[in-house]
C-alpha cells in the first residue's frame, strides 16, 4: 500500500462531496477535510488492513473494489466495498482491533483519514456522525451473515488482450443483450464523473477498453469494474501478461481459438467460454447476459449411482415445460448426467448413451483383486473417453462444473476448465469402489459427495439467477436403514459365513456410498435451503448399481418434476420460463 497522488485536490474535493458518508458536510469543511486525507494506491491483490492490527484510521474508496473477509481457515468473504465505501471505521469507535482484514480486488485508491479528524468530525459534526451510524448498520447487518450476498455486476468492463480481439463488437453485443434486463449503458470512453453519472441513471454500465492495460481510460475501467470481461483470439498480449492482477477475477471469452493451458493456468478465471464460430456469437453472449443479470436458470444433480439416472426424466420434463437452462453442474452421477446435458443433448439422447454405456456393457462389473478399489475402472474410462473425447469444458454451449475430493488436502475439487473426461471421471471415483485418480500435479481425487452430494453453494453463490437442485440420494432414513431387502437374496447360512451375521445387511458397494452421505448430510441439508426449488425423485428401492431400473428411474424422474411445477402454478414465471 503506497501514498500515492492519483487524485488532486479539486478531484478529492468533488469526490469527498459525493461520498455517501460525508453528505450533508459544509463546503469550507470539506476543503479543510482534503488537506488532511491522505491519498492511497492499492495494487489488486494486496492488503490494506488485517484482522487484529490496531486501528489507527479510516479509509474511504475513491475508485477500485475492496473485499472484506474473515481469514479463518476457511476465508469467508464478508463484502465487497465499492467507491464511496468506507472501511476501518468500526475499529476507530471501538479503539480497538481490527475485527475484519481488506484486500484489494482491483486496483484500488483510498482517502485515509487517521483518528484526530475522524474524532473530530464525530464530535462536532452530527451528519458525519449520521453518516457513520448508517455505514456501521449496513455492517452489522452483513456481519451476521456467513458469507457475502450474491449481487449480479453493475459495472462490467470488455478488455481485449490482444490487438486482433473483437473487443467494440463484444462490448455493444452484450450491452445489447443486457439491455433486455433493464436499462444499461455502453461507455467507449470517458471519466470517473460520465461513469457515475451513468451509473446513477441506469441498472448496468458495459466499459469497453479495447485499447493497452497501461492506458488511462483501460485503468479507469479496470479499477470500477465489478467484473472484467476479458477478450482474447488466442494468447494475450506480453503488456496483459504483465498486468495479471489487474484481471483478477475475471471472465476469459475466447474468441475462434482454443484457450491456451498455461494461459488458464496464469489468469486463474472465474468462468471461461470459447466461442468457435462468429454465428454463435450472439447466442452466447446473450446466455452471458443472463448470467450477468441474474436471470440464468441453473440446475445441480447429486450423486446416487444408478438411482440418478432419475435425472434424464427431470431434465425432460422441465424443458417440455419451457425451462432453458444456461448452467448445469453436479457431482459423482450427477456430474455424467449435467456433462451430457452442457454438450447440448437432449433427453433421448442421453437416455440412449447411458443405455449403451451402463446397461448393455456395465462398466461396474470391471472387477479386480481389491488392493487399491473393488473396481478397476478401466471399462468406465473407455466409455467416458468414446463420448467425451478431447471436448473441453469451456467448448460446451452451457457453462457447467462438477466436484471431486482431494484425499491429499482434504478439499473440494470444482473443475470449471479443462478436459470433460479430467471433470468427471474423478467425480465418479467412488472410494473403495474405484481407484482414486492421480492428476500427476499432487491431487488424489475421488468422488466428491465424500464432502457435499449436493453442491448448490458453488453455484448459488455466484448470484447468477435461479437454482434447481435435484437430490437423488432418497430420504435420509434410506440410507440409515441397513434393513432394505437386496436385489439378489442370499440364504442365511451364506451370510452367516460371509458377514458373521444371518441379518440382510447392504452389498459392499451400498455400504460404501451410504459411509459415504454420512458426511455429507449436513451439507445436502444446506444446499436443499438455498436452492430455490428442490426436486426429490422417489427413488426408494433401486439397488446403487442397478442399472437395468434406468426406464423405471428415468419415469420417477418426470413424475417429481411434473409433481413439482403442479405444486406451484406460478413457478415457472418465478424462474424466468
Amino acid at each position: 500500500m503506497d501514498a500515492s497522488t492519483h487524485l488532486n485536490r479539486m478531484q478529492a474535493t468533488s469526490f469527498l462531496r459525493q461520498a455517501p458518508v460525508l453528505a450533508g458536510l459544509p463546503e469550507k469543511l470539506l476543503e479543510q477535510l482534503t488537506g488532511q486525507v491522505r491519498e492511497v494506491h492499492v495494487p489488486a491483490g494486496s492488503w490494506i488492513l488485517r484482522e487484529g492490527d490496531p486501528a489507527d484510521s479510516m479509509f474511504i474508496v475513491a475508485s477500485g473494489r475492496i473485499d472484506v473477509i474473515r481469514e479463518g481457515p476457511p476465508e469467508i468473504l464478508l463484502r465487497v466495498l465499492r467507491r464511496g465505501d468506507v472501511i476501518g471505521e468500526l475499529a476507530l469507535l471501538q479503539e480497538g482491533a481490527r475485527s475484519a482484514s481488506a484486500r484489494a480486488q482491483r486496483d484500488s485508491e483510498l482517502l485515509e483519514l487517521d483518528r484526530t479528524e475522524f474524532e473530530s468530525l464525530i464530535e462536532h459534526v452530527p451528519s458525519f456522525a449520521i453518516g457513520m451510524a448508517r455505514a456501521l448498520a449496513a455492517q452489522i447487518a452483513v456481519s451476521r451473515s456467513q458469507h457475502v450476498s450474491a449481487i449480479p455486476p453493475r459495472m462490467i468492463a470488455v478488455v481485449g488482450l490482444d490487438g486482433a480481439a473483437p473487443t467494440a463488437e463484444v462490448g455493444e453485443t452484450l450491452a445489447e443483450a443486457l439491455g433486455a434486463h433493464g436499462p444499461t449503458v455502453r461507455l467507449t470512453s470517458g471519466d470517473v464523473p460520465s461513469i457515475a453519472q451513468a451509473e446513477r441513471c441506469s441498472e448496468r454500465v458495459v466499459l469497453v477498453a479495447p485499447g493497452h492495460p497501461q492506458e488511462e481510460w483501460t485503468r479507469l475501467c479496470l479499477s470500477e469494474a465489478d467484473l472484467v470481461l476479458a477478450v482474447s483470439t488466442g494468447r494475450p498480449d506480453a503488456a496483459w501478461m504483465a498486468q495479471v492482477s489487474a484481471l483478477r477475477g475475471c471472465e476469459l471469452l475466447a474468441i475462434g481459438a482454443a484457450v491456451n493451458e498455461g494461459t488458464l493456468q496464469i489468469l486463474q478465471p472465474r468462468e471461461v467460454q470459447v466461442i468457435a464460430e462468429h454465428v454463435d456469437r450472439k447466442t452466447a453472449l446473450e446466455a452471458m447476459a443472463r448470467r450477468l443479470a441474474g436471470r440464468a436458470v441453473g440446475i445441480v444433480l447429486s450423486g446416487g449411482g444408478a438411482r440418478a439416472l432419475a435425472h434424464i426424466g427431470v431434465l425432460e420434463e422441465l424443458r417440455a415445460a419451457g425451462l432453458r437452462f444456461d448452467r448445469v453442474a453436479g457431482v459423482s452421477m450427477g456430474a455424467l448426467v449435467a456433462a451430457l446435458a452442457a454438450m447440448g443433448l437432449d433427453g433421448e439422447e442421453v437416455y440412449g448413451l447411458c443405455v449403451r454405456g451402463l446397461v448393455k456393457k456395465n462398466p461396474t462389473r470391471d472387477f479386480t483383486l481389491p488392493a487399491y478399489s473393488f473396481i478397476r475402472g478401466a471399462t468406465t474410462r473407455r466409455l467416458l473417453h468414446e463420448v467425451f473425447g478431447e471436448r473441453r469444458i469451456e467448448e460446451l454451449p452451457l457453462r457447467f462444473f462438477s466436484l471431486s475430493c482431494d484425499l491429499i488436502r482434504r478439499e473440494a475439487v470444482v473443475h470449471r476448465t479443462g478436459r470433460l473426461f479430467d471433470a468427471v471421471y474423478p467425480s465418479l471415483a467412488l472410494p473403495g469402489v474405484f481407484p482414486p485418480v492421480s492428476d500427476g500435479h499432487g491431487q488424489l481425487l475421488v468422488d466428491g459427495a465424500v464432502l457435499d452430494n449436493l453442491p448448490v453453494s458453488e453455484m448459488a453463490r455466484s448470484g447468477e439467477g435461479p437454482v434447481i437442485a435435484v437430490d437423488a440420494t432418497g430420504a435420509q432414513r434410506q440410507f440409515m436403514s441397513a434393513q432394505r431387502p437386496l436385489r439378489v437374496r442370499i440364504g442365511r447360512p451364506v451370510r452367516r459365513m460371509l458377514t458373521g451375521s444371518e441379518h440382510t445387511i447392504p452389498r459392499f458397494a451400498e455400504t460404501i456410498v451410504r459411509s459415504m452421505t454420512v458426511g455429507s448430510t449436513n451439507a445436502v441439508a444446506e444446499a436443499r435451503m438455498q436452492a430455490d426449488l428442490v426436486i426429490t425423485p422417489a427413488i426408494e428401492g433401486i439397488g446403487l448399481l442397478d442399472w437395468t431400473a434406468i426406464d423405471r428411474m428415468r419415469r420417477l424422474g418426470r413424475d417429481a418434476a411434473r409433481k413439482a411445477l403442479d405444486s406451484d402454478p406460478r413457478l415457472l414465471a418465478r424462474l424466468g420460463a
